[in-house]
């Protein structure tokens, strides 16, 4: 084949970014006007999410790029651990606290995480207790 065929829908992958850039400009400029105290990008992706309830999830542009993007987050942890890495000292010092804000932090994604899921799958048509 072509190199088109290798990409794999390349035209699709840049049109779900240009999406998720443009939602994220939207939002930027929403909070510039109106002075939120939420940040443009939050606001943005929120703009996305309420355009794919619109579109009831059907914008397969946006389902390439997001599970593109996925792809890519493992390289995002690479400064992450560096950072650790080079932290080492403080956060043997502060072991206790940080473990205590880890695990609540952790419970509370989760929580909502799961909240999220339950109320996202009333709008395909699955049960909660599918997932």
């Amino acid at each position: 084949g072509t190199v088109r065929d290798a990409l794999g829908g390349c035209d699709e992958l840049i049109q779900g970014m240009a999406l998720l850039v443009a939602g994220q400009l939207m939002g930027e400029a929403l909070v510039a006007v109106t002075g939120l105290p939420v940040p443009g990008s939050v606001v943005g992706m929120v703009l996305v999410l309420l355009a794919l309830l619109a579109k009831k999830g059907h914008l397969p542009e946006l389902r390439r790029a997001g599970s593109t993007m996925l792809l890519l987050v493992p390289l995002l942890l690479v400064p992450v651990s560096v950072g650790i890495m080079e932290q080492a000292d403080l956060l043997q010092a502060n072991w206790w606290p940080l473990t205590v804000a880890l695990l609540v932090s952790i419970v509370a994604g989760m929580v909502a995480t799961g909240l999220t899921i339950r109320w996202l799958r009333r709008f395909d048509g699955k049960q909660a207790g599918d997932v």
